[in-house]
């Protein structure tokens, strides 16, 4: 078996080098979906194919990089595709920190990106964001079928008039005035659900990168009859005092609900995002003992799991709260268990 994984580490090394390559001649949205999964990618290679697999993938996410994009993305991406490089071969003798240099990279280059844009559209991220896709849209040859798209989602609304409800409906044909309105509700319907949309991807980005770097790792090593850095995911749980922490931030509902925008409407977001996706994982470990149990493989547990988080996120939200509070797998030490 130690034969075997430097041989199938450099393959996924190889793989991963093709898809950089393949991704920067699609365009800068498939080479964005690649480079959000690079730390993971990264993590495991750093095990499977060493230090030099991994330095040759993140040389070629750079240079993908360096290909594709104008000057200033540099300054975010390729600090991005060093640093990916750099954690995953730095020598550590406390091999758990690794994990969290993931999660810390990753908000910083959330951060970034906001002062950035923050920079640019001088304080109104989310407003300058709708504000720059509706002009794109309205710019695009396709910008009728797009629209007509959007009314159908619900996204955007027309106040006028039913006829041209009615009409538009049935034919897809509009004329300046209704274009217009529906720019307009677009636009309104976009800046509100940018502030949401930013902070469930800076927590979510952050927590399955550390997930995904810390898993993918163990599970290689539990493959080659190794021992992981920490038990496997069905046995993950919040401590107790830990979850009760996490379960105040539930307040960020309350506090969101009663913004009128600004700092404190991120702030309610931020701490609802954290609580979410805390008990969102803590869902997910409780459904995967639960598969072990019923004699479902490794490889369908984690499909089933990723399965049910896109398109039913609620349902683990559920579950990590009822195992929080029942500790339904048995895992808590006696004193923690006797407290609840």
């Amino acid at each position: 078996m130690a034969e075997g994984k430097p041989r199938l580490g450099w393959i996924g090394a190889a793989v991963l080098t093709v898809l950089f390559l393949v991704a920067a001649l699609n365009g800068l949205p498939y080479l964005a979906l690649v480079l959000i999964a690079l730390p993971p990618a990264a993590a495991t290679l750093a095990y499977t194919a060493g230090w030099a697999g991994t330095a040759a993938v993140c040389l070629m996410a750079g240079a993908a990089c360096v290909y594709l994009l104008p000057g200033k993305a540099l300054f975010l991406l390729l600090p991005w595709c060093a640093l990916c490089g750099v954690i995953a071969c730095v020598p550590l003798k406390k091999k758990k920190i690794r994990p969290l240099l993931w999660g810390g990279l990753c908000l910083g280059a959330w951060t970034a990106m906001l002062l950035i844009l923050s920079a640019r559209y001088r304080g109104r991220v989310a407003g300058g964001l709708a504000q720059t896709r509706v002009d794109s849209i309205d710019a695009s040859p396709e910008r009728d079928s797009i629209l007509l798209n959007a009314y159908r989602m619900g996204l955007s609304r027309l106040e006028s008039r039913d006829t041209w409800n009615m009409v538009l409906q049935l034919t897809g044909l509009m004329g300046a005035e209704v274009r217009n309105e529906l720019l307009f509700s677009l636009r309104v319907s976009l800046e509100e659900a940018l502030p949401s949309a930013m902070c469930d991807g800076m927590v979510f980005h952050c927590v399955l990168t550390v997930l995904l770097c810390t898993a993918l790792p163990d599970w290689r090593r539990r493959k080659n009859g190794e021992a992981g850095e920490l038990p496997a995911m069905d046995k993950w749980y919040i401590p107790r005092g830990a979850g009760l922490a996490i379960g105040s931030l539930c307040v960020g509902w309350l506090i969101a609900a009663m913004s009128q925008g600004g700092t404190d409407l991120y702030f309610g977001l931020l701490c609802t995002a954290v609580f979410r996706a805390a008990y969102v994982v803590q869902g997910i470990c409780l459904l995967l003992w639960i598969e072990k149990k019923m004699g479902i493989q490794s490889i369908a547990r984690s499909v089933w799991a990723v399965i049910l988080s896109v398109l039913a996120p609620i349902v683990p939200l559920i579950m990590g709260l009822v195992d929080q509070r029942r500790d339904s797998r048995n895992l808590r030490p006696k004193k923690e268990a006797e407290s609840t």
